[in-house]
């Protein structure tokens, strides 16, 4: 057993390949670069688009790919070498993203997928190693079972001075009015891939800020923004 399964000593990247490409494999290695940095980790080999292209099995699918501290030691690590595994699994779910300059019009074309929208109300910490997803994911297994206990299709994440962070398995985007507008990535949300994408390409199109549920709920329309399958509109 290695250390991301004994201690959670580590993170993981969710990779959509979409009829034979990575879409956002810049966003990926940008993340991945990021994460080690905040775990501390020493990469002994090179993980570039090289590396990511190699894992793919099929057109279509999603790789799971596991990045841990290798080694012994209990808590205290022996080392701090990065090790990986991977697998992946077939998947055909629609991939959206914008490409055309109006931000606004390009979402007007991604995918309605609407439902129930629920508040978590254990507030997740502000702490940097949750900003990429980690092993130690217990937080969000409990918020996912909240969630199937209120039946609800979507769950807000906030932090402990109420503002929202992400959605459960998303970050998120609102219109409200002429606004597109996204939680202030400080408030600790994980730092999604579409959600970079976003900011990198339209970021003079999106404003950040602190957004309590009640700006949710009375916002004109929210999206969803998600690794896996881009962008969706769920209000």
């Amino acid at each position: 057993m290695n250390r991301g399964f004994l201690y959670g000593d580590g993170f993981f990247e969710t990779i959509r390949v979409n009829n034979g490409q990575i879409p956002l494999i810049d966003q990926h290695l940008e993340r991945i670069e990021e994460a080690i940095d905040i775990y501390k980790l020493i990469p002994t080999f090179h993980i570039d688009e090289a590396f990511l292209n190699s894992l793919k099995s099929s057109k279509n699918e999603l790789i799971r790919l596991n990045f841990f501290r290798t080694g012994g030691g209990k808590y205290a690590p022996e080392n701090n070498e990065l090790a990986f595994d991977y697998s992946s699994e077939e998947f055909h779910n629609p991939f959206f993203i914008p490409i055309a300059l109006d931000l606004e019009t390009e979402l007007e074309k991604s995918p309605n997928k609407t439902g129930k929208i629920e508040l978590y109300p254990e507030p997740k910490p502000k702490v940097k190693w949750l900003t990429v997803k980690s092993l130690s994911s217990i937080y969000y297994v409990l918020a996912a079972d909240y969630k199937i206990n209120k039946s609800a299709d979507y769950l807000f994440i906030q932090n402990n001075e109420g503002y929202i962070c992400e959605e459960l398995i998303s970050n998120i985007l609102i219109k409200k009015g002429e606004d597109l507008i996204i939680p202030k990535p400080s408030n600790g949300g994980v730092n999604g891939i579409t959600q970079r994408y976003l900011r990198s390409n339209y970021g003079f199109q999106i404003s950040e800020k602190n957004l309590n549920f009640d700006d949710v709920l009375d916002s004109d329309a929210i999206y969803s923004l998600k690794g896996s399958t881009g962008i969706s509109r769920i209000k």
